[in-house]
């Protein structure tokens, strides 16, 4: 029987194993804390520091677009770059790497909307002008919104009893965006993740931390203040 640890630094294994660990966070919650993400940012920056990131999971093309929709989430401003230059793609590549539910919701999520803007506009996402990559995040959004209030209101419906009898009605859904409405919400969520924990995002928001906790619990308002930077809001 091989021994792995004769064969793998134990520092690798120890990092393989936090990052296994992070990535079971973020599937689970949809998001990742600071001192978690800090992690991340400090493998994909090691990594970075000995040449090219070296994508692990995804396609070029799926990466790719990643880049893109980084740059849209989060745009450069006139105080700090984009969530594409924070390192977001590399920060959900590593993630989605060390988990397998959360690689098949961008597999799915990035194939689901290569095959709409094909529909929309015969064109793949990176392909198309900035007005129709925008114009199809914009009906996410709206779309997203028209979700949330259905969701509110059935269940309104099934609090009153006036309402008994209507158990097979539902109101409006989102309709054929829904899968794509679904991955927005992870990506939109994973990259000001990625953006507000990068060396970027904290001199952005006015952060200052040493790292040395062993819990930091985000600030609501670093949260908010990187989504304002953020054309689509939810």
């Amino acid at each position: 029987m091989s021994n792995l640890s004769n064969l793998v630094p134990l520092e690798a294994l120890d990092r393989r194993a936090v990052l296994k660990q992070i990535a079971l966070g973020a599937a689970a919650a949809g998001t990742v804390e600071m001192a978690e993400a800090q992690h991340v940012h400090e493998a994909t920056a090691a990594e970075k520091a000995k040449g090219a990131y070296k994508v692990k999971e995804f396609t070029a093309a799926e990466f790719k677009t990643l880049g893109r929709l980084a740059q849209l989430i989060v745009p450069a401003d006139d105080v700090s770059a984009s969530a594409l230059e924070a390192g977001a793609p590399e920060f959900i590549d590593l993630l989605s790497s060390q988990n397998a539910k959360l690689a098949e919701i961008f597999h799915g999520g990035l194939a689901w909307l290569d095959a709409e803007m094909n529909r929309r506009y015969e064109k793949s996402f990176v392909n198309a002008t900035e007005k129709q990559q925008t114009e199809m995040l914009d009906a996410l959004v709206a779309a997203d919104k028209v979700e949330r209030t259905r969701l509110t209101e059935e269940a309104g419906y099934r609090k009153s009893g006036r309402y008994n009898d209507f158990t097979n009605y539902t109101v409006a859904r989102a309709g054929s965006l829904g899968p794509g409405v679904k991955f927005f919400d992870w990506c939109r969520r994973m990259t000001v993740d990625a953006f507000y924990t990068s060396p970027i995002g904290i001199k952005d928001i006015g952060f200052v931390g040493n790292g040395a906790y062993t819990k930091y619990e985000t600030p609501q308002a670093a949260i908010d203040y990187a989504m304002k930077r953020s054309p689509f809001k939810a």
